[in-house]
């Protein structure tokens, strides 16, 4: 069944998928501690978190950064009530605002933040180009001189029909444009339309909205960088990039 975004990740169904606590994983702390370096001599003390759903990433962000405040939004309602319950079990939640609200909106803050975090592949969700650069305009606009833009989209480079699917619709990118990247996502019977990137692109989309120090890596560069081998035929093989506002 198909269905729009927001409905999508109201439902109580899609939100217990997403209930199962987690640390962060390998990469994400990667991501992190290089923006500690890229902030240094500051310490990153400020930090937003757009998609922050049930708001599996924030306690790590805490544990790792020790910040004074997090601010952290969602579309989804009813993740947003989740994701306070889980911040008062973890005990964060003097230090952390949460919002209802759409991330391209996100835009009335200026230079308050050392850090956003845009994890969980929250982008996939954004099939519209324009609205995914007014997300990356808005994370430039509220970061402070210095701060660091995290996060993690999906690949059009994975398993082999994934990627075969991408190679066909790419080459027909001279009628359907940013459009080639289209795909219909979503899971546990439902479907909504998403959007997956590949590196020239998203290289691309930061550096229009004002980046600069872009690092954009696959789960399979990434992990070749530890020696670990790593089987994107299997794996999600998702982008992770690191930007920096000038």
């Amino acid at each position: 069944m198909k269905i729009e975004n927001k409905e999508f990740w109201e439902k109580s169904n899609i939100i217990s998928t997403q209930e199962k606590l987690k640390k962060a994983s390998d990469f994400e702390v990667y991501m992190f501690e290089e923006s500690q370096k890229r902030y240094q001599p500051n310490e990153i003390k400020s930090i937003k978190v757009f998609g922050c759903g049930t708001g599996r990433e924030i306690e790590s962000i805490a544990e790792y950064f020790n910040p004074t405040e997090i601010v952290a939004s969602d579309i989804s309602q009813n993740m947003i009530e989740k994701c306070k319950v889980n911040l008062k079990l973890w005990k964060i939640d003097s230090i952390t605002e949460t919002l209802v609200g759409d991330a391209k909106e996100y835009n009335k803050v200026n230079n308050k933040f050392d850090l956003v975090t845009i994890f969980n592949s929250m982008m996939t969700y954004v099939p519209e180009r324009k609205d995914r650069l007014s997300i990356f305009k808005n994370s430039y606009q509220i970061l402070k001189s210095n701060g660091t833009l995290i996060g993690t989209v999906h690949n059009q480079v994975g398993s082999p029909t994934k990627t075969l699917y991408f190679k066909i619709k790419n080459l027909f990118s001279f009628f359907l444009g940013d459009k080639a990247g289209n795909r219909d996502t979503g899971f546990n019977g439902f479907k909504v339309k998403g959007y997956y990137y590949n590196k020239k692109g998203l290289i691309n989309d930061l550096q229009e909205s004002g980046f600069k120090s872009i690092e954009v890596l696959s789960l399979e560069e990434y992990y070749k960088l530890q020696n670990i081998y790593y089987n994107r035929k299997k794996g999600y093989n998702n982008l992770i990039f690191i930007a920096s506002k000038p």
